[in-house]
């Protein structure tokens, strides 16, 4: 899960985090979180990086507002909770306006972080399990055979998939699996304006390329894929089409 708390004022800002942390530790939820001290920073990370899961906007910042910023947002993403943090309730006309999720009226504290984030967490859970698969595989993360496992897997969880013999391997932020079918089996599978050859065994995930050079695909940890010559055009209007589609979709 994916977070970021635009807040200017550092005490709130710090007692937010804090709550947010102790919420999602205690519930075993992967997350990371990010804070930034205006809408104007938010935004410039935003023109680089579109995926988010939820987003604490404070609405009174000097600059842009907090209900400014989740209306750009919304003219490119609908899909990304949005919770307001205010210390007053006058704007709840603008939160119906952009489909807020949920409004922390500070001073915020454990219990009403508890309650706002078993509503994000429910809407959050629900989303992936109406978007997964069920996938029958060996682990072999870190490259050792940690036996065959059943599990549910959504499409944001792959980062890309590699061609194995006849299997294909799926690797995902941490773990790395090997199912008994071939890649272009698997592939199939997937939203294919999401999903890319780009190379006869490697198969990347749109949503994670962070740049596209003369023979390899870099993904938002640092990996490289290769990418053939052959590939290579198809891969860049891809990248170009799905970002594009992203801003007209949503």
């Amino acid at each position: 899960m994916k977070i970021a708390v635009v807040e200017d004022d550092d005490v709130h800002a710090a007692m937010t985090v804090r709550l947010l942390e102790k919420w999602l530790d205690s519930s075993g939820i992967k997350y990371r979180l990010f804070v930034f001290s205006s809408a104007e920073s938010f935004l410039f990370e935003w023109e680089d990086d579109k995926v988010w899961d939820i987003l604490f906007i404070d609405i009174q910042m000097p600059g842009i507002s907090g209900i400014e910023l989740a209306r750009s947002i919304r003219k490119e993403n609908k899909k990304v909770a949005l919770v307001f943090v205010t210390g007053i309730t006058d704007y709840m006309q603008d939160g119906y306006e952009v489909e807020a999720l949920h409004y922390l009226v500070k001073p915020v504290d454990s219990a009403k972080v508890s309650y706002c984030m078993e509503r994000v967490a429910g809407v959050f859970e629900n989303a992936k399990k109406n978007n997964a698969v069920l996938i029958e595989a060996e682990d072999i993360t870190g490259g050792r055979d940690g036996g065959r496992v059943i599990f549910r897997l959504s499409p944001e969880d792959i980062f890309f998939l590699e061609a194995s013999a006849h299997n294909t391997e799926i690797h995902t932020r941490d773990k790395s699996y090997r199912i008994r079918e071939g890649i272009s089996v698997v592939g199939k599978r997937f939203a294919q304006d999401m999903f890319v050859l780009c190379h006869r065994s490697f198969i990347v995930n749109l949503m994670y390329v962070s740049g596209i050079g003369k023979d390899e695909v870099t993904l938002d940890d640092g990996r490289k894929v290769p990418m053939s010559k052959r590939c290579a055009g198809a891969v860049r209007e891809s990248f170009i089409k799905f970002y594009s589609r992203m801003r007209d979709d949503n």
